[in-house]
C-alpha cells in the first residue's frame, strides 16, 4: 500500500460542496431508545411508549444541558448534532488515539483499518482487538475502500476517517449516518501543528460530551510538546523525513506541509525539503544526497520489515553512504502514525524520536 497521502487517502467526490464560505447542512443524529415488550400486547404497548418517551425526553434534556445541539465545520461545510454520537465506526488507523484521549472509545462499534500494536498500550489493544473489523481493500492512493452496505450493517451514527468513492458525506447522510473527515484528509487541509492536535482532542471532547476527560488530556499533550521544545535533542541539525516504499522502488520527501515537519522542528531540526510545494512529492536519492541532511527520519508502515531493513532501503542505495546522516549513523526509522497524520500518536512519536536521537 502506498502510504504517503497527498492530502487524502481516497478519491474525492464531493468537493463541489466545499467553498470558501461554509454552507450549513444540518444533519441530526437520532437517539435510539431500546424498548422491551411485545408490540402485540396492547396493555404493555402504552407503558412502553410512555417509558420510551420519558427516557428520550430525559436524554434530550441532558444533551441540551451538555451544550447540544452542537454545530461544527468539517472540510468547509457545517454540520449540527442534536446529541453526542453513540455508535461510531473508525476508518483510520490513527483515529483511536483521539477517541482514547477524549474518553470516547466506548462509543466505537467497529473499525476498518488495522492498528499496529506498537502504537497502543496493552489495555488499549484489548479494547481494539474486541472490536469487529470490516473487510476492506487497499486503494491505489493509500487508503482503504469498503462497501456502504458493510458500514450500514453496524448501524453507526458517525463514521470517522475520510471519504472514498463510495463513502461520502452525501451517501452516508442519505442513510442517516454522519461522516467526519479528519482535517488532514480534507481537500484543503489546515497546516499541521501540535496546536491542531491539542485542539482536535478538545473538539472530540465537545463532540462526544466528554470534555471532562478530553480537556485534561489535551493539556497533558501540550505539556509534553512544550517539554520537548524546551530542550531540543537535535538543536541546529538539518534533517529530511522520507517515506520509502517497502520494495525500495520510490522515495518521498515531506515538505513543511506534513506533520513530521513541526515534529522535527520541535526537536530543533531544520527540514531540508521544507520549501517543496507539495506535501510529500517523490524525490530521487540524488536529491537527498545533494541536500545532505545530518539526520534522516524514515517513515514506514510495513511492520513485516524490521527497522534495520527499513533503513537499508535508503542506506544501501548507490551514493547514499555520502549523506551525512548515513555516515554518522543518524538514520531513524519511525512508524508512520508517529508522524502522520496529526493525532496524539505524533506527540508519542515526538518522545520516541527524541529518545532515539538522544541515544
Amino acid at each position: 500500500m502506498i502510504r504517503p497521502r497527498t492530502n487524502h487517502p481516497g478519491t474525492r467526490t464531493i468537493s463541489a460542496t466545499r467553498g470558501r464560505r461554509p454552507a450549513t447542512a444540518v444533519i441530526a443524529f437520532a437517539l435510539i431508545a431500546a424498548a422491551c415488550g411485545d408490540d402485540a400486547d396492547d396493555d404493555t404497548a402504552g407503558t412502553t411508549a410512555d417509558t420510551t418517551a420519558g427516557t428520550t425526553a430525559d436524554t434530550t434534556a441532558g444533551a441540551a444541558a451538555a451544550g447540544f445541539p452542537f454545530t461544527f465545520p468539517n472540510c468547509g461545510t457545517e454540520y449540527t448534532l442534536d446529541a453526542p454520537p453513540e455508535r461510531v465506526l473508525l476508518m483510520e488507523a490513527a483515529a483511536p488515539s483521539l477517541l482514547f484521549a477524549a474518553g470516547a472509545m466506548d462509543r466505537v462499534v467497529a473499525r476498518i483499518e488495522d492498528f499496529p500494536e506498537e502504537y497502543y498500550s496493552a489495555d488499549e489493544l484489548a479494547v481494539l482487538d474486541a472490536l469487529p473489523a470490516l473487510q476492506a481493500e487497499a486503494t491505489s492512493t493509500g487508503g482503504v475502500e469498503v462497501s456502504l452496505e458493510a458500514i450500514i450493517e453496524y448501524e453507526p451514527d458517525l463514521v470517522i476517517g475520510y471519504d472514498t468513492e463510495t463513502i461520502t458525506h452525501s451517501a452516508l447522510a442519505d442513510v442517516g449516518i454522519q461522516l467526519y473527515v479528519m482535517p488532514p484528509f480534507c481537500d484543503d487541509p489546515p497546516l499541521p501543528s501540535f496546536e491542531s492536535i491539542v485542539d482536535e482532542v478538545r473538539f472530540y471532547g465537545r463532540l462526544f460530551g466528554t470534555s471532562d476527560v478530553a480537556d485534561p488530556a489535551a493539556d497533558a499533550l501540550a505539556a509534553t510538546v512544550a517539554s520537548a521544545a524546551e530542550a531540543p535533542v537535535a538543536e541546529g541539525r538539518t534533517a529530511a523525513a522520507l517515506y520509502v516504499s517497502s520494495d525500495g522502488s520510490a522515495i518521498y520527501a515531506y515538505s513543511a506541509l506534513g506533520m513530521v515537519h513541526p515534529l522535527m522542528e520541535a526537536l530543533g531540526m531544520t527540514n531540508v525539503f521544507a520549501e517543496l510545494p507539495d506535501r510529500v512529492p517523490e524525490v530521487s536519492i540524488e536529491e537527498v544526497i545533494d541536500r545532505n541532511p545530518e539526520v534522516l527520519v524514515l517513515l514506514y508502515d510495513d511492520t513485516g520489515l524490521t527497522p534495520e531493513e527499513i533503513a537499508a532501503l535508503v542506506t544501501d542505495l548507490p551514493g547514499a553512504s555520502s549523506i551525512r546522516a548515513v555516515a554518522d549513523g543518524a538514520v531513524y526509522p519511525l512508524l508512520f502514525n508517529y508522524a502522520e497524520p496529526p493525532t496524539p500518536l505524533v506527540v508519542q512519536g515526538l518522545s520516541v524520536l527524541a529518545d532515539r536521537i538522544a541515544g
